[in-house]
């Protein structure tokens, strides 16, 4: 059986879109259980879903979330350097007018000022197994594929064989339609 990984385009609330990415007021943001903060109908959604991932036995841990324009760039620049290293496969970026390659060991990120953690709606998560963070994966992501869409959250991308998909990123993707939350 072939897994099916949930993946919706984001659609901006009204209020995230006028200020812009990375951009966001205190007033918009909301600390999320698993530490860090999001847009606060974001972080509504992702609590919920957060309590309810601990029920099933998984314990979420953040390793990303809302991150201003500075973060991004910081980011950016450590990841991507202008000459090729020789990764395999190469993920590129463009920025500035000039063409960015992904180092070694790295996994990618937006362009700053693109990446929807500027929005606060999206949310990087591994999970703690006796103690420890664990990359997401396994029967924790298949809890969050069967689950987190009743929450408004979705994986950026659908296809596991693409260099860019990301099984830790999730994002809400409700715009300013909150789903009924279970």
């Amino acid at each position: 059986m072939t897994k099916v990984y949930p993946y919706k385009k984001i659609v901006l609330p009204a209020e995230v879109a006028k200020v812009g990415n990375g951009n966001l007021t205190p007033a918009m943001l909301k600390k999320v259980k698993t530490g860090g903060q999001m847009w606060t109908g974001a972080a509504v959604a992702f609590n919920k879903l957060y309590a309810d991932c601990l029920t099933a036995g998984y314990k979420l841990r953040n390793v990303g979330d809302y991150r201003p324009f500075d973060a991004q760039l910081a980011m950016f620049v450590d990841r991507y350097a202008l000459k090729d290293k020789g990764r395999k496969p190469q993920i590129t970026r463009k920025y500035q007018d000039k063409l960015w390659y992904l180092k070694k060991g790295k996994s990618p990120s937006g362009v700053p000022g693109t990446s929807n953690h500027g929005f606060g709606l999206a949310i990087d998560v591994g999970y703690e197994k006796d103690g420890a963070l664990v990359s997401m994966g396994g029967k924790c992501l298949d809890w969050l594929c069967a689950n987190a869409p009743k929450y408004g959250f979705y994986l950026q991308g659908s296809d596991p064989k693409s260099p860019e998909f990301e099984a830790w990123h999730w994002q809400y993707v409700c715009g300013d339609k909150p789903p009924v939350l279970p």
